[in-house]
């Protein structure tokens, strides 16, 4: 279950405890997303692209 004041909240605590990948455009959530071990999939220059996670 996903649950949190926010729904990037909610996202973030969710890749802490399960992994896995988000994909979204916001670059904040982005940067939370990789620090929490999770992987980002965002759309640049037509292009979709695989950002790893920063651990």
């Amino acid at each position: 279950m996903i649950s949190g004041r926010s729904v990037d909240d909610a996202l973030v605590s969710f890749v802490k405890e399960n992994g896995g990948i988000v994909a979204t455009v916001d670059s904040e959530l982005k940067s939370r997303i990789k620090q929490s071990g999770g992987s980002v999939l965002s759309v640049s220059n037509d292009k979709i692209v695989l950002e790893p996670s920063k651990l």
